[in-house]
């Protein structure tokens, strides 16, 4: 897709700035606006067809969701996240979910327990079915909702400002980087702990299960790195 083609077919008639926000922030979540794409104010507005003023506030909105990056002199462009920026956001989200683990374990009531049973079963059919990128998104669901079960709001911020750079980092790879089936277990592991009230058995399977995840992620990040490197000497 060329820059100058529109991503933004359908245009919602509501709040131009919370509509310019949500359209641009799922384009590039779902991987329409690509990492380093310029974005230009005026080519936006052009092609939702309003002023440039709602796409202003929305780019700054992005910014601090750390979806584009706005350079001096340069412009505004989709953020590429680096092997830095991965290894921060998964360190970080580990011990933000073991905590939040640990918390539902102990303070979780009936109902919300079994919410959580319900979306592994919901994770296990994906998975069965061979549904990828639905088990993708019920993983996410889980993460999101076990943070909130927590009733820590400073702990449901922390996450939530990771959770578009997260998306991002699935959309775009498109990939796991675990086994459907080691997914499906390691959610069941961590109900079971919070179920029998374990928290640091709680804490430590789903703390360990991001580390995992995150570890593979920045591996292969910097093998590709290494091997573009390698690619651009024997050219020389």
């Amino acid at each position: 897709m060329s820059e100058s083609e529109s991503v933004f077919s359908e245009f919602p008639h509501k709040s131009l700035r919370s509509a310019a926000l949500a359209a641009i922030r799922e384009a590039i979540l779902c991987g329409q606006l690509r990492p380093g794409q310029h974005l230009v104010e005026s080519d936006l507005a052009e092609q939702m067809g309003i002023s440039r003023a709602p796409i202003r506030e929305a780019l700054r909105q992005l910014e601090t969701e750390g979806l584009v990056v706005s350079l001096p002199h340069r412009g505004t462009f989709v953020t590429q996240l680096s092997v830095q920026d991965v290894w921060e956001i998964y360190t970080l989200r580990a011990a933000v979910e073991g905590l939040a683990a640990r918390l539902v374990a102990q303070n979780a009531t009936a109902e919300e327990i079994a919410h959580l049973e319900e979306s592994v079963a919901q994770m296990e059919q994906s998975a069965e079915a061979g549904d990828l990128e639905l088990l993708a998104r019920q993983d996410m669901a889980f993460h999101e909702y076990l943070c909130r079960a927590a009733h820590h709001n400073r702990l449901l911020d922390a996450w939530l400002s990771m959770n578009a750079q997260i998306r991002t980092m699935i959309d775009l790879t498109n990939c796991l980087y675990l086994p459907a089936e080691e997914i499906v277990r390691c959610h069941a592991e961590v109900v079971d702990a919070i179920r029998q009230r374990q928290a640091e058995r709680a804490a430590r399977v789903i703390s360990g299960h991001i580390w995992d995840v995150g570890e593979r992620i920045w591996h292969e990040m910097e093998a590709s790195a290494r091997a573009a490197a390698e690619g651009t000497v024997s050219r020389e």
